[in-house]
């Protein structure tokens, strides 16, 4: 057994050289952790002395994995000294790229694994939206209402994937911007099935979309409540911003994944509910909007309320 003494220690004049900013990073291969406790500044470092135990192959490999995760000097990005918690902290060159193929996909499968037979409901009713709208979806250059409503239907429905594959990688937060966009396109299809003018001023550029919040909400009253508080919680910013928001995996006790399970089903819904409202005609067999007086009236059935009700989670709907 022998003996080795811990002179590796970071030394004083560098850490005053680091503070000053005198130091470069390049130049100080010691400063290989992402996170180095320091003795207080001011204090004398004395060599400690460390028995060595042998070291079998099991820890051998112990030692060559803590190894791999220090961070190489040339990869450091930024470094600074924390006298209050007595550490040295470094950014990386490399972080966004790790949070690309490290951390996401790990945040990416505790969602997966959390919320499969949530997204797999949310899927089939998808699909059956997309069967209502596909009939005009190629007439790309064709200005008239229904081919119009098609293409702001894919558009639509991108979103809604999108802010999907967001929270699927912990933006909690940033979820709730894309499904803000999302319900304002809905409310826009809406708008155009039942406002004679608003075909036109969409294609002039000058239908305001609060217009069509106010609009949609008359057919659905849900929406411009929804819409609401996506926009006070998420999208314009205030205190809720300021908090700290760690991207981390999640749980099946998570109150974000609660609140985006929730919102992705209720989104799904006013999918499908727009697409039969837009195409009432061409749906052989409607299930929200039925005949009436030379348009249509919402009409679901007990056995479709009922659904309805299981599927977004509500009580007497």
């Amino acid at each position: 057994m022998g003996r080795l003494y811990a002179n590796e220690y970071l030394e004083r004049s560098l850490l005053e050289r680091l503070a000053n900013g005198i130091c470069q990073i390049e130049y100080c291969p010691s400063l290989k952790a992402l996170v180095y406790k320091f003795p207080p500044l001011g204090s004398r470092i004395e060599p400690v002395a460390i028995e060595v135990k042998p070291v079998s192959r099991q820890s051998r490999r112990r030692a060559v994995r803590r190894r791999e995760k220090l961070v190489a000097s040339g990869n450091i990005a930024s470094a600074r000294i924390d006298p209050e918690k007595q550490r040295v902290v470094f950014t990386t060159k490399d972080m966004i790229l790790n949070q690309l193929s490290r951390d996401g996909p790990k945040i990416r499968r505790s969602f997966d694994q959390v919320s499969r037979n949530d997204l797999a409901a949310c899927s089939a009713l998808f699909g059956a939206a997309q069967g209502l709208v596909t009939r005009h979806l190629h007439r790309l250059d064709d200005a008239r209402y229904k081919a119009t409503v098609s293409r702001l239907f894919s558009s639509a429905s991108y979103t809604n994937l999108a802010s999907i594959e967001v929270a699927r990688h912990g933006y909690r937060r940033q979820y709730g911007i894309l499904a803000r966009t999302f319900v304002e396109t809905i409310a826009t299809i809406i708008a155009l099935s039942h406002v004679p003018t608003a075909l036109n001023e969409f294609h002039a550029g000058t239908l305001r979309s609060t217009k069509c919040i106010g609009w949609a909400s008359k057919v659905l009253p849900p929406l411009g409540r929804y819409y609401g508080m996506l926009s006070e919680e998420f999208v314009h910013v205030g205190p809720a911003h300021a908090a700290f928001e760690q991207l981390s995996p999640y749980s099946p006790n998570d109150q974000a994944l609660s609140f985006i399970i929730g919102s992705l089903r209720g989104g799904v819904w006013m999918l499908y509910l727009a697409a039969e409202l837009a195409f009432h005609e061409e749906v052989q067999f409607p299930r929200y909007w039925k005949a009436a007086g030379g348009g249509v009236a919402y009409d679901p059935s007990d056995e479709e309320r009922q659904w309805m009700s299981d599927f977004l989670g509500l009580t007497n709907f």
